[in-house]
């Protein structure tokens, strides 16, 4: 890692303390050959980063005008893992952030896909977007604010698929794919998630604790997150039958109601 200047040290400790005056100065000074607005801490940490931390939403925003959008899609992240609403909506509503999504939307058209970096300076992997986040951490306001912008989480393909796009990520690092599906079916098995989502959580619920209980038999590797997830598609199921539900379900089975198989 680059070694940083006084004035980066100054920049981002007075980011990191929401002092507004002083982080305004320095984005004033760029371009300074001593100061890279973008440049980390030993910890990866950017300057927006660190703002979030401090939950100043005038700094946050002082950020946002001038930083680049890898740096703006890492704190926005980040604050969704920190389940800061006010400093998440902050971001996802700035101008900057619009604008760049759509920019970053359009090379990523034209560029490889982000799964076959090997380059991540993120502590967050590259298929992991907000909503999937969000969802991973079952935060109801943020999916649901994330949804109502139009973002939507794919379905994975079946392990078994052979396009073109599955099987080269398959040759590429089958852990790696495994991975990014498993991320993707916690967030599809996100409480929060489906009852936003769905038309029929129900239904859902069972649709995919079904499809889990057959990964988990054939992605050995992730065996015990499936059926975790499994296990949480059916506690989703469970809590949402009516106490005549249950009765009814009681009186037609000779085996207790487990929340697992």
């Amino acid at each position: 890692m680059t070694q940083l200047t006084d004035e980066e040290h100054v920049y981002l400790t007075a980011a990191s303390q929401g002092d507004v005056p002083i982080v305004r100065q320095s984005l004033e000074d760029d371009p300074d050959p001593s100061l890279n607005i973008n440049c980390v801490d030993y910890m990866g940490r950017s300057a927006l980063h660190l703002a979030v931390d401090s939950e100043s939403i005038e700094t946050v925003e002082l950020l946002l005008e001038k930083l680049s959008f890898d740096c703006i899609e890492e704190a926005l992240r980040y604050a969704i893992s920190k389940g800061n609403t006010k400093v998440v909506r902050a971001i996802v509503e700035h101008p900057s952030y619009i604008a760049g999504g759509v920019d970053q939307e359009r090379a990523r058209r034209s560029q490889r896909d982000p799964f076959f970096r090997t380059d991540e300076k993120s502590q967050f992997s590259p298929d992991i977007t907000p909503l999937i986040l969000a969802a991973h951490y079952n935060n109801h306001e943020l999916i649901q604010l994330f949804l109502s912008r139009g973002h939507t989480i794919d379905r994975p393909h079946p392990i078994s698929c052979q396009c073109a796009d599955c099987v080269t990520k398959q040759n590429y690092d089958s852990l790696k794919r495994s991975r990014s599906r498993l991320n993707a079916y916690r967030a599809l098995a996100s409480p929060a998630y489906m009852a936003l989502s769905s038309t029929d959580p129900i239904m859902t619920t069972f649709e995919l604790r079904q499809e889990m209980k057959k990964l988990a038999q054939v992605e050995k590797e992730f065996k015990v997150g499936d059926i975790s997830l499994a296990f949480q598609c059916r506690c989703v199921h469970y809590c949402t039958l009516s106490t005549g539900e249950i009765n009814v379900m009681h009186k037609h089975s000779n085996k207790p109601l487990l929340l697992y198989d």
